[in-house]
């Protein structure tokens, strides 16, 4: 991999996840479904439980399935098109809990009796499973985890127990009804000491009751991803000695422990290595409900009619804030996707990287070792920093479509309610954003700066320049980052160390490891505006425009760190008018080039006749609703 100050792989934004041959099978085995409304309850677990059992007939086996990128990043984005709970759903069982039995058991122990029963029943959908790490009482508890497995020599068997009602494990699991398994992120226990934290394979419940040793509580609500959730405790639930998740390690008949992938302090971060292909492929769905949100609100406004007293009867994106507002939020959606890729490259070079290493020498990315807030930064820092810049922009574009369609932006058959929650939710799912962004902060203040001559000059002020606003955010990060060691040095000069030296300045780390991402995502959108968007001026245009927005974001951090002036920065709203006004002509063409396949996305906010398309998703008989 290349260093975690360098560039991304360029990536060209021309491979869309939604319109490939896999997406088509993915669409079809969902078939056409209405987006689930608020409260419906067990019918809406069913209905999400079932399409797991559709979408096994179409996927290939897990071990093809979680090392194809192609396969990943259209489940990913059809998904959460379809559904947004499903998706989640789809990271809990294919992602995570099928992703670490195939990547932490080796061949020998894929093929042991105790694995291969519950392995056939996940990947065909029959038995639906969880991850869990999660627990409850306490933040960063990935970083202490203290439910155990005790390895019992006599019986070669492990014992799950969870001490305290504060250790209870967190996720997506539902009452038993289906059966369910779970890989458990538990402290081993080998006579007595702790040998870090392994994943296990454990049942957690039948179609009737839950299994000995387990304790599933009521279900909890997510209002903004609803699921069944629900606190899982284990007490003294009985594993088989294959239902460890080892890898390369063993036991030997001694009871000895013999782990030559590292001692207990690499232990959590190959355990949560899984992470990285959840990284890789969240912002595919996060780029997936950007553009659909983006395209619907752009549609809606062209239609919908304003009667202000300004102009009675013109289209609402005739005024220049919604114009700024929609087509800002279709310039981030093209960037996401550009993200989007990216990741997937990252990873990919990973994976291949990972492929030329022994089986038993997991890589560990960008030379990260520590983190003080979370394990995410240690196991890989781009893509970990990727998937929070990817959500982040999502939860903004989301958001802000919301809010300029009125109160048809909170209709649950418009779909954006439920695309804004997704991305509302996995601001802390899959790794918390902020705590990602507190540690890649840290991480790079503690970095000695690039050799060679600094590249921070200030760029011209042309920001209809599409590479503009890369240069700008990556002299931002510089001068945040030197600034930022500059303090660490003078507090260490003081002899402050730890909490002391640190807690003054996070608020400043925080804001250093979210200019990071702003620059990854710049680099991925300026390699798009090198190559495709080159020759085109709309996407051209768009990419401006995409910069433009981030920049008025960053206004101050910009100005008070010297990057602009404060004559540039004044000058980036009319920037951002005069990009609109060019991009004006061209609203279709890039509509029609990010907007999802109907089949997967259908809303009543793209049509002409809204208040028509609206009545014809509503079925009332005898004047009632069903």
């Amino acid at each position: 991999m290349t260093p975690s100050n360098g560039s991304p792989p360029p990536h060209r934004c021309d491979g869309d996840p939604l319109r490939t041959r896999q997406a088509r099978r993915i669409a079809d085995a969902l078939g056409a479904q209405r987006p689930p409304a608020p409260g419906e309850g067990p019918s809406r677990n069913h209905r999400t439980h079932h399409a797991l059992t559709r979408l096994a007939a179409v996927l290939p086996p897990a071990r093809e399935l979680l090392w194809d990128r192609e396969w990943l990043a259209a489940l990913s984005a059809c998904t959460v098109l379809v559904d947004p709970a499903l998706y989640m759903t789809v990271v809990n069982h294919h992602l995570l809990c099928l992703g670490s039995v195939a990547g932490a058991a080796d061949a020998e122990q894929l093929g042991a009796e105790e694995l291969a029963q519950p392995v056939e029943a996940l990947e065909s959908g029959h038995r639906k499973g969880v991850f869990l790490v999660t627990e409850i009482g306490d933040a960063n508890s990935h970083l202490a985890l203290r439910t155990t497995a005790e390895f019992d020599p006599e019986r070669r068997e492990f014992v799950l127990r969870t001490p305290d009602a504060g250790a209870a494990k967190f996720s997506g699991v539902g009452v038993p009804g289906r059966p369910q398994s779970a890989v458990v992120c538990a402290r081993l226990m080998v006579d007595g000491t702790c040998h870090g934290v392994h994943p296990f394979l454990a049942d957690l419940c039948d179609e009737r009751s839950t299994a000995p040793g387990v304790a599933i509580s009521g279900p909890l609500g997510v209002e903004a991803l609803p699921l069944e959730y629900a606190l899982v405790r284990f007490e003294g639930a009985r594993l088989p000695y294959d239902r460890w998740l080892r890898g390369a390690a063993s036991i030997d008949g001694d009871g000895v422990l013999h782990d030559p992938g590292g001692g207990p302090g690499q232990a959590l971060r190959r355990t949560l290595d899984v992470g990285r292909r959840l990284w890789a492929t969240v912002p595919t769905a996060a780029a997936a409900a950007a553009r659909a949100s983006a395209v619907a609100a752009l549609r809606h406004s062209r239609h919908r009619r304003s009667h202000g007293r300004l102009a009675p009867g013109a289209p609402v994106l005739a005024y220049r804030t919604q114009q700024r507002a929609i087509l800002g939020a279709l310039a981030e959606a093209f960037a996401l996707d550009c993200v989007a890729g990216t990741a997937l490259d990252l990873w990919q070079q990973a994976e291949d990287a990972q492929m030329r290493r022994s089986a038993d020498r997991p890589a560990t990315a960008d030379g990260a070792e520590e983190a003080a807030f979370t394990p995410w930064a240690a196991v890989d820092r781009r893509l970990s920093a990727l998937k929070a810049s990817a959500v982040d922009g999502a939860e903004r574009v989301t958001a802000e479509c919301r809010r300029r369609c009125g109160v048809a932006g909170y209709l649950a058959a418009n779909r954006l309610s439920g695309y804004s929650g997704f991305a509302d939710s996995f601001g802390a799912a899959g790794g918390d954003n902020r705590l990602v962004l507190l540690d890649v902060g840290c991480a790079l203040a503690e970095e000695r700066p690039a050799d060679g001559p600094p590249a921070d000059t200030c760029p011209p002020p042309d920001p209809d320049d599409p590479t503009w606003w890369c240069r700008t955010v990556t002299a931002l990060e510089q001068r945040l980052a030197a600034g930022l060691r500059t303090a660490l040095e003078d507090g260490r000069g003081r002899g402050l160390e730890g909490m002391d030296l640190w807690n003054p300045l996070l608020e400043r780390a925080r804001q250093l490891g979210e200019v990071h991402t702003l620059r990854l995502a710049a680099q991925s959108v300026a390699a798009s505006a090198a190559t495709r968007a080159g020759s085109d001026p709309a996407r051209r245009t768009l990419t401006a425009l995409y910069g433009t927005t981030q920049a008025l974001r960053m206004a101050g951090p910009l100005q008070w760190t010297g990057v602009v002036s404060a004559r540039t920065a004044a000058s980036l709203d009319a920037a951002a008018d005069r990009q609109c006004a060019r991009l004006a002509p061209h609203v279709d063409e890039l509509a029609t080039a990010l907007a999802p396949p109907e089949s997967l996305a259908p809303t009543p906010l793209t049509d002409p006749d809204y208040a028509a398309a609206l009545h014809a998703t509503l079925d009332r008989p005898d004047g009632g609703h069903s």
